[in-house]
Formats: structure tokens, C-alpha cells, sequence
């Protein structure tokens, strides 16, 4: 790296911060340290004596170039430093070169660019190498740059030897190639490329102030066609200036840049023309720049996707640019009489540009002698040209302005006075719409809160603690029912400093729904006498002078459309804000709205609590059904296991009960299975729990209960079920029997988790063994 500021420095310096530093510091090196138009001393320009081979070395069985070795052989002389005759499609080229004679301390060979990717050998030593040569990637381009190549001293006597592969229509070096001394590249660079870098800079600076006045002019196409084209000028001589690599080592990037900013600058002549030329038909100069921009989009693009490689990009786009610049001198041509001197200045502009950029291509394209051409000089002329003529334009529309700005000063002082009698309004209505978003917000936060309970009456709770925060600052209070659905009592209310009545009468409530401004009660009908209050509340007022205006019942809806009445919140209208007739109205509705939609979340809460409980419960004999039993087994097991307690499983069947249905029907099975599940829940504890298993099946489950309590208890109700006569309709059934069986943890089996299938084999032997009686499962009952 021939120049990076400390790192101390930039350590934490952002990449484009970095850039634009490492600028500045060059632009400095070049216009204060370094002398002008100094010839450096020590070099020695390499442009003849070199030899070309076509094609690649084969290697030895060590690896190496045969040619690296290899005698006179094929090896012909060239004339130049590139493009050998002979090519015929070949893509690998190598030359060489005797390094002569000199005093250099520490050589290096300094090389303008080369085509497209190389590798340098000195004496058989690898030296340098660009790109890669060699694998899937060999030959792929990366980056048009200066090289500098480290030589052994001395360098008299020693060969130089360069392995090149381009698939370019060029091969070989190309501009300067020289030896010098390594201290000497950098002061050498920056010589050479001071005046690039004062216009980039320039031009960048020139392309920033119009992208402000864009932003406050109104001729903004004007200034954008003028920035677009400093922008472009600016990348295009900052990238293919040799000081760009002391900026930012990234060949490959700045040739992108380059492209862009290259193919670009047609594009802002053509909008230049189209603005600033009234003369010449806009629709011809916008298809042109329309055109040109897609190809300075689309080739790039495809570059970066590997579809085509960006060196042939540039000799296609020569040819357009040509045709482009052939295209705007005829319409300038056509039009020249009747431009004014700022036309007339862009027009000789464009003259010197030209001229320079075709000179540019004919030395690109190898058509004449490599020189060195001041396409930045062009450039600057254009620019020059441009700042003149923005400048008077300027001027004029300066002038114009304050002519708007003085018209506009009086209208602004009218409208001033008409905003101040607006902004009271204004301020009362943001007051409300913050207020409602508050509260909507806070109930929206309780409603989220509410999906996550299980139980009406919890969420009953969190809804009572939320309620003074969201009503506030208005007074209110909440009624819920105590013996009778219609006589309220108070709950809840707040502030601390308000009185409300201790009891209502809510008969003549209608569901928010149904009720309208009419059929609202007085409020002194809701009043009830004193003497129903609790005597804990001695305080509570006995008239309605302090009772609320808004009452808004908090009802249920279920399934069948029916109202179950779970409160009534009564709010007192009460606040600056909420007495303005405009915003009465919206404040009600705002607070019936949110009860509406509590009542909603309540009355889904309240519906998935009933169908939780109906879920677990056997219709018919109302004992809990399968899917509790299930559950409830899996958390019976698992706490025996954990404690070591015991745990007894009975499962039972009614004997003959398909018979008996074919004899009776199944309304009389359905009254037998009835009387057994009632017998069933009177012979145990409260702490076991007994299912319906399915059809005349039923299972309890008894924690802490050996196999022998179990036993003891079933027998029992046997014999009360054998003394036991059903009847249906009239009709004496006669008694029923059931078959048993029982299971225990840990007398039968160490696993609680298989009693069920142990008492259910224990069942079957008891029915195999006659049926009405209780088999108690072994340790080996399913072995």
C-alpha cells in the first residue's frame, strides 16, 4: 500500500468517509507537496525490444513454464508493448523483455494499465500476478489499472517475463511502461493526475449544489440535467484517474463506476438539450436519452450478472456515442440561428467535448498513437460553460422570487389570521382524539388480556380494576346484581371523593342495543329506598341528586339471542371537553361503543366457559364422560408415581344390558344407566371421581385408595343395586347386576399408568367367570 493514513485515525471512519479523506489528502499531496510540471528523475520507458509468444507454456513434470526456460524457440520480436499480429482467436499471449542496466535501489516496472489479466515472472520467480490465469475463473476480468511491479536489484541481466490472457480485442500493455524506482510511483501518480482530481472534485461540488437548488427552484429538470452531467463527469475522471487506487484499491469497482458514469454522460446532454433548447422537439431528444439510459442500466447489470463481460461493453457504446453525438449536432446545426448567448455557449461546449471524447476513443481503439488525452479538460470547459449560464439563469429566477415572496407575505398574513381563529378548534379536537386513543388503547390492551381467561368471573375482576382508568377523569360507578337479576348493588367506584347510590333499580334498563334516547328511565326511578342498604355502608346517599347521567347496562348475549345482565356502569358527563355540545354526543357513543365490545369479549368468555363444562359432562346421567376421565387418569398417575401414594382403578359393566335393551327399549336402558351412575356416586368419596366410560361402561378412579377399600365399596354397592328395582312408565324393569373389575398402585402394578388395562382384564374375567361379581386384578394380569 504506497499511501494510507494512520489507522488510529480512520478506525472508526465510515468506508465513504474514508474515501472522501483519502481524496482530500491526495489532492493536497498533489497541489502543495509536489512540484508542477517536474520530470522525475530515474526512469526508463520499456516500449521496444519486447518479444511475444502466442499461446500458454506447457509445464514441466515440476510444475513450471517450459518457456520460462526455453532458448530463442519460437520467440519473435514486436514492435510496441500490445496486440502482436498473428492472434487468430488466441487468447493467452506471453512476452519478455531483458531488464537493462541501472543504479535503482529498489526497482519496479510501472505499467498504465493491461489486457486483461497477468502475471509476471522474473528469472523463473513468480513476481506478480492480476487476475486470475488458472481454474473455472481464468481469464475473467478484473479491473483496468496502473500495475507496479516489484523488480530484483539489480536488474542487469535478468529477464522479464509476462503470462497474459484476454479474451478483449486487445492483448498486451497498454500506456506507460517504465522502470522507476518504488519510492517514485506514488509522487509520479499524483504529478500526473492533480489537474483530474481538482475537476472531479469540482465537478462533484457543482453536481451537490444542484441537487440543492433542485430542491428549491422550480425549473428542477434544468438543474437536474446540469447536476446529472457534473455527477457523471466527476465519477468518470475520479475512476479512470490512476489515483482512484490510492483512494479505494478496487480496480474491478471503479471500472464499474467508470461505466456508468461514461455511459451516462450522453444521457445528460441529451436532457440538457431537451430543457434547455426550446427549439429543438423535445420528443426526438427524449427517446435518445430514454434510449441511452437503458444501455448504461442494462449493460452494467448484465456485467455484474457474468451474462457478458464489461470490456466489450465499451466499444459498442463508442459506437452509439457517436451516432448520439452526430444526432445532436444536427439538430444544433439545424437551429444554430435561433439561439441566444447561453445556447450559444452550451453549443461551443459541446464542440470542445466532442472533439476530445472522439480524439479519446480513436487512442482507445488503437486508430492512432497512445497519447495522453485531457478528456478533464473537456470536461471542465463543459462545466465552466454550464456554471456561467446556471448562474445568470439564477439570477433571474432570484429576481422573480422575490417579486412571488413579497405577493405571497400578504396572503400568508391573511390566511394567518383566518388560521389563529381555527387553532383553538383545532387544539380541543386533538385534545379528544388524543384522549380516545388512550382509552381505545387501554381497552384494547384489557381485551387482550381478557382472551387469556378461562372464567367469566376472573375476567368480571380484571374489567372492574381497569374501569376507572379508562372513564377517567369522569366520575362513575359499578352496580352488580346480588339476590335479584334486577336490583344492583354498588361494586366498585371512583374517585374516592364521589358518593354514588349503594342500590339501583335496573328493570327499566334496555340492552344498549334495543334502547333509544326515549325509552331511556328517568333517573329518580332508579333510586331504590334506603332502607335495602347494607348497613356497612351508613354514608350511602338516599336521594338521586349525585347520580350519574349515562348508564350503560353490561350485558351477555348468548346462543339464543337472550340478555343476562352482568352490571351497569353509571358515568357522571363531567370535563371541559365533555360539556361542549360537539363533543357530547361522541363521548357517549365513544363510551357505549367500548362497553359493547367488553360486553362482546364477556359473552365469549361466559360461552366458552359453558361448553368447557358441557365438553367433560355425559349428558344422560351427568357424571363427567371419557375425555375428563382421560385427563384426569394421566394427572392421577403422574402424582402417584411422584409421591408413591396409592391409587385404585374400578371399571365396571352392567351384565345382559344389550338384552335388556331388545326386551325393554332403549328409553328404559337409558333410565337403568341413570339409577347405576346415581348408585355410583353415592357409594364413594367425594375426593373419587366417577365417569361413564361408554355405552353401559362406567371407571373410578380413587386416589390414595388400596385395591381392598375399593373392593369394600363396590361390594357394598352391589348389594344395595340387587336390592334395587328400576321402573319406567309404570313398568317394573326388575334389578340389574354389573361385573367388576379392580386395579391398584403399587399392590398390582408398579406402573400406575397400566391399571386401567389391568382392571379391564380383571372385568372380563370376572365376566368369563359368570358375570355379578368383583375380580381383583394380579400382578400378572396381562402377561
Amino acid at each position: 500500500m504506497l499511501l494510507l493514513p494512520p489507522r488510529s485515525i480512520l478506525a472508526g471512519l465510515p468506508s465513504i468517509g474514508l474515501a472522501m479523506f483519502r481524496c482530500i489528502t491526495l489532492l493536497v499531496l498533489a497541489l502543495l507537496w509536489l512540484p508542477g510540471s517536474q520530470v522525475l528523475a530515474g526512469e526508463l520507458a520499456l516500449n521496444d525490444d519486447w518479444q511475444y509468444r502466442w499461446g500458454d507454456s506447457p509445464r514441466t513434470p515440476d510444475g513450471e513454464f517450459e518457456w520460462l526456460t526455453a532458448a530463442e524457440g519460437e520467440w519473435k520480436s514486436l514492435e510496441g508493448i500490445g496486440n502482436p499480429p498473428g492472434r487468430d482467436g488466441r487468447d493467452s499471449l506471453w512476452l519478455r523483455r531483458e531488464l537493462p542496466a541501472g543504479d535503482w535501489l529498489q526497482p519496479a516496472l510501472f505499467v498504465s494499465s493491461l489486457n486483461l489479466v497477468a502475471e509476471a515472472y522474473v528469472d523463473g520467480q513468480h513476481v506478480y500476478r492480476h487476475g486470475q490465469l488458472e481454474g473455472p475463473d481464468a481469464g475473467a476480468f478484473a479491473g483496468w489499472t496502473w500495475h507496479a511491479i516489484e523488480l530484483p536489484s539489480p536488474t542487469q541481466g535478468k529477464t522479464l517475463y509476462l503470462r497474459l490472457k484476454s479474451s478483449y480485442k486487445d492483448i498486451g500493455l497498454w500506456g506507460k511502461v517504465v522502470i522507476m524506482e518504488q519510492s517514485r510511483i506514488l509522487p509520479s501518480i499524483l504529478e500526473a493526475t492533480k489537474g483530474e482530481l481538482v475537476i472531479a472534485l469540482a465537478c462533484l461540488i457543482v453536481a451537490a449544489l444542484a441537487l440543492v437548488l433542485i430542491l428549491t427552484q422550480p425549473e428542477r429538470w434544468r438543474l437536474g440535467s446540469l447536476g446529472l452531467f457534473s455527477l457523471a463527469v466527476g465519477l468518470m475522471v475520479l475512476a479512470e484517474s490512476d489515483a482512484s487506487q490510492l483512494i479505494v484499491f478496487a480496480p474491478l469497482a471503479w471500472d464499474y463506476v467508470a461505466a456508468i458514469a461514461y455511459f451516462s454522460l450522453p444521457v445528460a446532454m441529451a436532457l440538457i438539450l431537451e430543457h434547455w433548447f426550446p427549439q429543438i422537439p423535445r420528443q426526438g431528444m427524449r427517446r435518445l436519452w430514454l434510449g441511452l439510459l437503458a444501455y448504461a442500466i442494462i449493460a452494467p447489470a448484465l456485467a455484474m450478472l457474468d451474462v457478458v463481460s464489461l470490456p466489450p461493453t465499451f466499444p459498442l457504446f463508442d459506437l452509439i456515442l457517436l451516432g448520439a453525438l452526430a444526432y445532436m449536432a444536427r439538430w444544433l446545426f439545424r437551429y444554430r440561428r435561433e439561439f441566444d448567448s447561453d445556447q450559444r455557449l452550451i453549443v461551443a461546449s459541446y464542440a470542445i467535448f466532442a472533439a476530445i471524447a472522439i480524439t479519446d476513443m480513436l487512442v482507445a481503439h488503437g486508430l492512432v498513437g497512445w497519447i495522453s488525452v485531457p478528456v478533464h479538460l473537456g470536461a471542465l470547459a463543459f462545466i465552466v460553460a454550464m456554471i456561467v449560464i446556471s448562474t445568470r439563469h439564477y439570477a433571474r429566477s432570484q429576481r422573480q422570487l422575490q417579486r412571488l415572496n413579497d405577493h405571497l407575505e400578504q396572503e400568508v398574513a391573511e390566511r394567518t389570521r383566518q388560521l389563529e381563529s381555527l387553532a383553538e378548534q383545532e387544539r380541543q379536537r386533538a385534545l379528544v382524539l388524543a384522549t380516545e386513543h388512550h382509552k381505545t388503547q387501554r381497552l384494547a390492551s384489557l381485551i387482550d388480556t381478557l382472551q387469556a381467561c378461562t372464567s367469566l368471573e376472573e375476567a368480571l375482576c380484571l374489567t372492574q380494576r381497569a374501569m376507572p382508568e379508562i372513564l377517567e377523569p369522569m366520575q362513575g360507578a359499578f352496580y352488580r346484581p346480588q339476590d335479584q337479576p334486577d336490583n344492583m348493588t354498588l361494586e366498585l367506584f371512583w374517585p374516592t371523593t364521589y358518593r354514588p347510590p349503594a342500590w339501583l333499580d335496573t328493570t327499566a334498563i334496555p340492552p344498549l342495543r334495543t334502547r333509544t334516547e326515549e325509552s331511556l328511565p328517568a333517573l329518580d326511578d332508579l333510586l331504590t329506598i334506603s332502607t335495602r342498604r347494607p348497613p356497612s355502608d351508613p354514608s350511602a346517599p338516599s336521594t338521586a341528586d349525585n347520580l350519574p347521567h349515562w348508564i350503560f347496562p353490561l350485558d351477555l348475549t348468548g346462543p339464543d339471542r337472550q340478555h343476562r345482565r352482568l352490571g351497569v356502569i353509571c358515568v357522571v358527563p363531567d370535563g371541559p371537553l365533555v360539556k361542549r355540545p360537539q363533543y357530547w354526543d361522541r363521548t357517549r357513543s365513544f363510551i357505549e361503543l367500548g362497553v359493547s365490545r367488553l360486553a362482546l369479549v364477556l359473552s365469549s368468555i361466559a360461552l366458552q366457559e359453558e361448553l368447557s363444562a358441557l365438553s367433560y359432562r355425559d349428558d344422560l346421567t351427568g357424571l363427567h364422560n371419557r375425555r375428563y376421565f382421560d385427563e384426569l387418569f394421566a394427572h392421577e398417575t403422574a402424582i402417584s408415581l411422584r409421591k408413591k401414594s396409592p391409587l385404585a382403578v374400578v371399571i365396571l359393566d352392567i351384565d345382559h344390558f344389550k338384552k335388556f335393551n331388545d326386551r325393554y327399549g332403549h328409553a328404559a336402558g337409558d333410565t337403568v344407566l341413570e339409577g347405576v351412575g346415581r348408585m355410583l356416586a353415592n357409594s364413594f368419596r367425594d375426593i373419587d371421581v366417577v365417569c361413564r366410560f361408554g355405552g353401559e361402561e362406567f371407571v373410578v378412579l380413587l386416589p390414595g385408595a388400596e385395591a381392598d377399600d375399593a373392593h369394600h365399596r363396590m361390594q357394598r354397592m352391589c348389594h344395595a343395586l340387587a336390592s334395587a328395582s328400576f321402573r319406567h312408565e309404570g313398568q317394573s324393569l326388575g334389578t340389574v347386576s354389573v361385573s367388576c373389575g379392580i386395579a391398584s398402585f403399587p399392590a398390582t402394578s408398579d406402573d400406575p399408568s397400566c391399571l386401567l388395562a389391568m382392571a379391564d382384564s380383571a372385568l372380563y374375567r370376572a365376566k368369563h367367570a359368570g358375570r355379578a361379581r368383583i375380580a381383583l386384578a394380579t400382578p400378572h394380569e396381562n402377561d
